[in-house]
């Protein structure tokens, strides 16, 4: 099968929309509740108590909202081709690792905001958390063709 790339392409705005509204509530939430006193000033973003406590959660959430989007793109899909359906699994994974990579680079580094970071807070200050969001957002659509495989349905 080919890949709708549109279709993959507006699921993926609606997911990251969301994981991202999700991380950063998590984090929110976490320093509200938590009464952690604020960072010292020049502390990178990714390096405060608040967000280290609460960053492994953003990995799961990462997991868990781009398996479902990705079970949502395959949704009312039947009898496809087990190499097709696995070479478009290939696909949606590596066209929303990239589109993720460029739009966190835009976003969180080259356009300036509250919650932007300097490209080495980012890409270094940020390991291995980025990494594993990366990780996790390449695996969901094979978690989701495992997930439909072993459970006998799509």
């Amino acid at each position: 099968m080919k890949l709708n790339f549109i279709k993959a392409l507006a699921l993926f705005f609606v997911a990251y929309i969301i994981v991202t509204i999700l991380a950063a509530a998590t984090t929110e939430c976490y320093g509200l509740i938590s009464n952690l006193p604020p960072p010292p000033p020049g502390v990178s973003p990714v390096q405060t108590p608040v967000f280290l406590a609460t960053v492994p959660y953003h990995v799961l959430i990462m997991l868990i909202v781009w398996t479902l989007f990705a079970w949502i793109y395959f949704r009312k899909r039947r009898n496809i081709n087990p190499s097709a359906e696995k070479m478009e699994t290939l696909n949606l994974a590596i066209v929303w690792l990239v589109l993720a990579m460029v739009v966190d680079c835009i976003g969180f580094v080259l356009i300036k905001h509250q919650y932007s970071l300097s490209a080495h807070a980012f890409y270094v200050d940020y390991q291995p958390w980025i990494s594993l969001i990366y990780v996790a957002i390449f695996l969901s659509p094979w978690i989701r063709l495992c997930m439909a495989r072993w459970g006998g349905g799509r």
